[in-house]
């Protein structure tokens, strides 16, 4: 006799039907595939980390193309983009030590912010404009609002 069917007949006395065993049995049955679950759900990101445009390096290449490069992309000066950013910065900068335990990345700059907002305003597609910043669709959407709300 093997030592598996040994520990079935030994098991067997201890239920008073089969409907209490194959009851018994289902329920081991549901914790070991909960369990496997539970550990494949830890293993699996909780959310999708885009990488977010290098605002400095994004400037420079548009510098490079020449002076009106950024009024016509975002038909605003760049001298009056920052005074913009400046006046709407108070109340729309996001908190860098959250953003950093939650995304493992700094905080969205005002001026990505004020990028969204710019480009939706110039008929930009959310999901072109979501994509290029870096950011996720809902976020955007929070941006546009939240700078929209403060101009």
């Amino acid at each position: 006799m093997s030592s598996s069917s040994s520990l079935a007949s030994e098991l067997t006395f201890m239920y008073d039907s089969d409907e209490e065993q194959e009851e018994d049995e289902i329920m081991l049955l549901a914790c070991v595939l909960a369990g496997e679950y539970l550990e494949e759900k830890e293993k699996s990101p909780k959310f999708y980390v885009r990488e977010r445009i290098a605002w400095e390096q994004h400037i420079s290449e548009l510098a490079a193309e020449g002076n009106d490069a950024f009024q016509r992309l975002y038909r605003i000066d760049y001298s009056s983009f920052l005074k913009l950013c400046s006046i709407i910065r108070p109340q729309v900068q996001a908190n860098d030590e959250m953003s950093r335990r939650r995304t493992g990345k700094h905080s969205v700059t005002v001026e990505l912010m004020l990028y969204c907002l710019l480009r939706w305003l110039a008929g930009g597609s959310y999901l072109d404009i979501n994509v290029s910043a870096g950011i996720s669709q809902a976020a955007f959407y929070h941006y546009i609002y939240k700078c929209n709300f403060r101009l």
